[in-house]
């Protein structure tokens, strides 16, 4: 687990080490043992998670007080103002993106079809339109993913970004198919959205070339074990 704790921020990148955190896949009874199961739950004494059923889209789901653990409804990004509420994403190649501010936290999840959507502006915006903080306050942490050195991806993907944006071309390099580099695409997008470059702090990983390390859709071909990224903002004495 890749920890990351500033002030009242707590934010993690779970690894293989961590074991199969696809809670998603598990009964509530399940999930909860799993979860505090894990060191960092223990550790901190961390309530249940929130989370979304994730569509490979670009809707935020914002989780207030009435909010019941686990899964809260399909989206790729959650954002929350609770205190001592974690709230987090899977991947297992796609990007995990933690944000946080004094008074609120978030998470998206983005693969390529998110990042094509982008999901990291829509997080920004969200966390801007529901809670007024300024982008230029935001702070945010990406995490493992799929590198541009192994995403490869058909000429269709590639028309589908560069229709998007232009400037998306330049995260392309043309080789047997195009590969993109998401780590730097989403960068952008923060950057766009307008996060400040020294307030990005890049976690990075290739999932699929590490397979002691990471869980790698791609290099497993199927669905065979999930991360879990998480950030809460906890109450200080």
């Amino acid at each position: 687990m890749q920890l990351i704790s500033q002030e009242n921020i707590l934010a993690a990148f779970s690894d293989r080490s961590d074991g199969d955190l696809a809670l998603y896949n598990m009964d509530e009874a399940q999930a909860r043992q799993r979860w505090h199961e894990t060191d960092v739950a223990k550790a901190f004494s961390l309530k249940d998670p929130c989370f979304a059923r994730q569509v490979h889209g670009s809707r935020v789901l914002v989780v207030e007080k009435d909010a019941k653990p686990f899964c809260v409804g399909e989206g790729d990004a959650l954002i929350t103002a609770l205190q001592d509420q974690p709230i987090g994403v899977f991947a297992a190649d796609c990007l995990p993106i933690l944000f946080w501010h004094p008074q609120a936290v978030a998470a998206a999840h983005a693969g390529w079809r998110g990042s094509c959507k982008n999901i990291s502006a829509a997080t920004v915006s969200a966390l801007h339109e529901k809670y007024g903080i300024p982008a230029s306050q935001i702070r945010a942490a990406i995490g493992p993913c799929i590198g541009g050195c192994c995403l490869e991806l058909g000429d269709d993907v590639f028309m589908q970004f560069t229709s998007a944006d232009a400037e998306y071309q330049k995260f392309f390099v043309r080789q047997r198919k195009w590969h993109l580099d998401l780590v730097a695409l989403n960068r952008f997008q923060l950057i766009s959205a307008g996060l400040s470059p020294e307030n990005i702090e890049i976690r990075h990983h290739c999932t699929f070339c590490k397979p002691d390390q990471f869980f790698s859709f791609r290099r497993q071909k199927k669905r065979n074990g999930s991360m879990f990224s998480f950030v809460v903002r906890r109450k200080t004495n």
